[in-house]
């Protein structure tokens, strides 16, 4: 009996760390995801216009109290700086059901929208980005998706992306190119 009681209580223990361990992302009553350690913010702060390098707008992904990812938008160049145009964000949905947010960002000058769909996705969240028409011919090769990643939070930790390990580098490097913004 006693040996059984043992037994219970060491499977009770285990599913009650391994339950610990394995808490998923919930859309909490604010209206942002939420996890033990993890909090990702999905436009509920905008982009105002003031400074448009704005670093707490967009979707902001929060670790234990630490910002490490912000901005989550389409902009009009591969590495925008501080007095590039922002998007407008005339509607945000929060679906409760489904667990998503969904915001339109817009750019009236090109008559250009994009929707931005933020689900959680167990531990994490997966972000996709839909555009209802074409790109306009004027921002082909600049137009994409952009979310800062804060350098030092990262430099020479691993990550994972499209089936392949790479490490974050201390510098940039990669193949962008540069353009004049005429």
């Amino acid at each position: 009996m006693k040996r059984q009681i043992c037994l219970l209580l060491f499977v009770l223990s285990f599913a009650i760390c391994n339950k610990a361990q394995a808490q998923n992302l919930i859309l909490n009553d604010l209206e942002y995801f939420q996890t033990q350690g993890v909090n990702v913010l999905v436009y509920s702060n905008l982009f105002t216009g003031g400074f448009n390098d704005e670093k707490t707008a967009g979707i902001e992904i929060i670790h234990h109290g630490v910002r490490t990812a912000q901005g989550g938008a389409v902009r009009l160049s591969s590495t925008p700086e501080q007095w590039d145009l922002v998007p407008a964000i005339p509607v945000r949905t929060v679906n409760w059901e489904a667990q998503t947010i969904e915001s339109v960002l817009r750019y009236e000058d090109y008559d250009f929208e994009s929707r931005v769909v933020v689900s959680a996705k167990g531990k994490g969240v997966e972000i996709s980005v839909y555009l209802d028409k074409p790109l306009p011919a004027t921002l082909e090769g600049s137009a994409g998706f952009n979310l800062e990643f804060l350098p030092s939070q990262y430099w020479g930790k691993a990550y994972l992306m499209d089936g392949g390990p790479n490490r974050f580098p201390r510098y940039v490097v990669g193949n962008t190119v540069t353009k004049p913004n005429s």
